[in-house]
């Protein structure tokens, strides 16, 4: 065999082995959010990868007079208030999917939009802790890279205890996206507005 036959077979393998078909983008809604999706979006776009969307709405990060309100539910409303709040982040999610929203957030000639990626796109909204769902779904959805969006911090790092946690955790390569700006309060969790008829969680 020539040397440049065994050259191309190694570059064969390592391409293969390094190529990225799925990667799972965990978004936690904010209004930052869409500039790291849009990193996400043009990596799919070099290597014709498929994206996960994720969003985790956590459960514990419900302030004091929302645990108080809830406490005072039925099953059922409790169960319909959780599927309401998913329902609410899916829509949000197909929404900053779409070519109103993104040339809105990026100008018509800047942003790169799905539907002319033909990229195919899955969004799923979970409950539970943000870092255990991300690296089960990186691993259930067989995915080859996560991303994470990460605010800007001083000291020459913008890693935040979630992104450090997660890399430190995870089974498969972890890019974190730096988002110039202040940080924004996150949508995990129950809103306020869902339970407008207790005071208590006004």
């Amino acid at each position: 065999m020539s040397k440049n036959n065994t050259n191309q077979m190694v570059q064969d393998t390592l391409t293969s082995k390094n190529h990225i078909k799925r990667i799972l983008y965990a978004t936690d809604l904010t209004e930052s959010a869409p500039r790291a999706y849009q990193y996400v979006l043009y990596l799919a776009k070099q290597f014709n990868a498929e994206i996960v969307c994720l969003h985790v709405i956590d459960r514990y990060s419900q302030n004091a007079a929302m645990t108080f309100a809830m406490s005072y539910l039925t099953k059922e409303d409790k169960h319909e208030i959780l599927l309401r709040e998913r329902n609410k982040s899916l829509e949000e999610m197909v929404r900053r999917n779409s070519q109103t929203f993104i040339s809105q957030q990026f100008g018509t000639e800047d942003g790169l939009y799905p539907e002319q990626l033909g990229l195919k796109i899955e969004n799923k909204v979970v409950f539970g802790n943000v870092e255990e769902q991300i690296l089960k779904h990186s691993v259930d959805s067989n995915c080859d890279l996560v991303v994470l969006g990460a605010h800007e911090k001083s000291f020459f790092t913008f890693t935040t205890t979630l992104s450090k946690r997660v890399m430190k955790r995870s089974k498969v390569p972890v890019t974190v996206v730096p988002i110039a700006g202040p940080q924004k309060e996150q949508s995990t969790g129950f809103r306020v507005s869902f339970l407008p008829q207790f005071s208590a969680a006004r």
